[in-house]
């Protein structure tokens, strides 16, 4: 078996790398809707993938399939694919989009930084999403982690939080680290969703979008992402009017970020939180967006 299959090798000029996964480091949808919204909009195409079965337990990322009337139309298996993208302005980009593995790190980082060695990647930056303890009427906080001293200047002036943490890593540590080691400068960029709001936050996005913009210069409109940002701030509002416990919840949360420097308490593990203090608002939202669907 290959361990990187090419469909296409492009010719690039020092590209940027951006890598985002689905899994462990992907808290409010943050890396995959941001690797989707920049795939789709920069309509970057796809000319590498890893596969999987080295990397996957079967029984924790089953193959999909779409069965019709008995008969089977389909069957996927989750990718991790590389796209490119040759824009007119700004530099040259590759976006990797993917599934966290659940074995051999070790090996697919080495192919990941592999393949930005073949073409010569100026800089990777990784993409993730943590839940935190931050309440949503404040801007969205995007904190940062570098493996140079050269990009701590880069990352103070694009306005980046500097991340404090001791705990269980995701691969964005590993890569950051291995890349280090092949003297290349990487940037890890987390956006922190709040705990209480479990489902696409498309507010943090739309932030941790506006900062990969400010540190590489790529050019990608946002416009309709800001949109979707303000409706999705605006049915969050409208659900808080209408749970005054989770009102409460959002203002001692406040109270703690306006008595911070930096900003809320400590990151926490995941499985921390008390059930009743995170709002699972999916099916709210689904059912908003199509009612705002169907119109008047």
């Amino acid at each position: 078996m290959e361990e990187i299959i090419y469909t296409e090798k492009p010719t690039l000029n020092n590209p940027y790398l951006v890598i985002g996964f689905e899994g462990w480091p992907n808290a409010g949808e943050v890396a995959s809707f941001a690797l989707q919204h920049l795939i789709g909009s920069l309509e970057a195409r796809k000319f590498a993938s890893i596969p999987t079965e080295k990397f996957y337990q079967v029984a924790s990322l089953r193959p999909t399939a779409v069965i019709k009337e008995g008969r089977l139309i389909e069957l996927k298996s989750q990718g991790n694919h590389f796209y490119y993208v040759k824009p007119p302005v700004s530099g040259d980009l590759i976006l990797f989009y993917g599934v966290e593995p659940h074995l051999r790190w070790d090996l697919f980082t080495d192919l990941l930084l592999d393949v930005a060695g073949k073409f010569n990647v100026s800089q990777i930056f990784t993409v993730g999403g943590t839940y935190d303890y931050i309440p949503h009427t404040y801007p969205p906080l995007v904190s940062a982690v570098f493996n140079h001293e050269d990009l701590k200047e880069k990352v103070n002036q694009a306005g980046l939080g500097l991340t404090e943490y001791s705990g269980p890593i995701s691969i964005h540590t590993f890569i950051i680290e291995a890349a280090k080691k092949r003297n290349v400068k990487a940037i890890s960029l987390w956006g922190h969703a709040p705990q209480y709001l479990q489902t696409k936050n498309i507010k943090v996005v739309c932030s941790v979008l506006k900062r990969l913009i400010d540190l590489t210069g790529i050019n990608v409109d946002l416009s309709d992402l800001e949109k979707a940002s303000e409706y999705f701030e605006q049915q969050v509002n409208h659900l808080v009017e209408e749970d005054p416990k989770l009102q409460e919840v959002i203002r001692k949360l406040e109270e703690a970020y306006r008595q911070s420097e930096r900003i809320p308490p400590p990151l926490r593990k995941e499985g921390d939180a008390k059930e009743e203090k995170v709002v699972y608002i999916q099916a709210f939202l689904k059912k908003s967006e199509d009612e705002e669907k169907k119109g008047p």
